[in-house]
């Protein structure tokens, strides 16, 4: 037998090694993971986090696409998103000519 030839027991306990050291590697895994899983959410305070991400969005878009009078002293107004780039553009379209 040659110094280069690997034998068929040789293959069979690289095998055997790789998959026992993917074992471990996954029974560390676990025992890492388990204990530290947190806890299952309760449906009200899903139903409570729901509730109040879907008002944020409501006021944020609100906000974006709404008129509001922001100071009324200074003459400060909030208009939509979309007129206020429209509005820019033209004043700078403007302002260039």
């Amino acid at each position: 037998m040659s110094e280069h030839e690997v034998s068929k027991s040789s293959n069979v306990l690289t095998f055997f090694g790789a998959l026992g050291a993917m074992l471990i590697f996954a029974l560390i895994i676990l025992v890492a993971y388990l204990p530290n899983r947190p806890d299952p959410v309760n449906e009200e305070i899903a139903a409570t986090r729901k509730s109040k991400a879907a008002e944020s969005i409501a006021m944020g878009k609100a906000k974006l696409e709404g008129y509001e009078v922001v100071n009324a002293e200074a003459g400060v107004v909030r208009i939509p998103i979309e007129l206020a780039m429209e509005q820019t553009i033209t004043a700078y379209k403007s302002a260039a000519e």
